[in-house]
């Protein structure tokens, strides 16, 4: 299992995010940027800070940034969410949690997952 962090694709271009790794920072996660060129790793390999193979190639980039929180347990996301609402973080924002089912997962195939969900749920509604 990989150590706590936090995986964020998107960061910079966020109102919020130059307090994101301030967060990460005082609850003891480590900050794992994802980058475009990421996109087509598998989520558990992000979340162990695996260096990504030579020549992996450039993916179309998503449309929104992506949180996905690694060995974290349930009071400390509790925080997590709680500081990051704070922060300004929208509540619309995906996130995840790094599981073992989803740790083989490519990121794409994640945000992929996490916008079907997001979906059945406005549909629920």
């Amino acid at each position: 299992m990989p150590k706590q962090a936090l995986l964020c694709y998107e960061p910079v271009a966020q109102p919020w995010g130059a307090g994101l790794r301030k967060i990460c920072a005082v609850q003891g996660l480590r900050f794992r940027a994802v980058e475009r060129a990421d996109l087509s790793r598998t989520v558990g390999a992000l979340a162990e800070g695996r260096k990504a193979p030579e020549g992996a190639g450039e993916h179309p980039a998503l449309p929104e940034p992506v949180l996905v929180f690694c060995g974290v347990g349930s009071a400390q996301l509790d925080r997590l969410l709680q500081a990051l609402r704070k922060l300004g973080l929208p509540r619309t924002c995906l996130k995840a949690v790094l599981t073992g089912e989803n740790a083989g997962w490519t990121f794409s195939q994640l945000y992929e997952e996490l916008t079907r969900e997001r979906s059945a749920l406005s549909r629920k509604e």
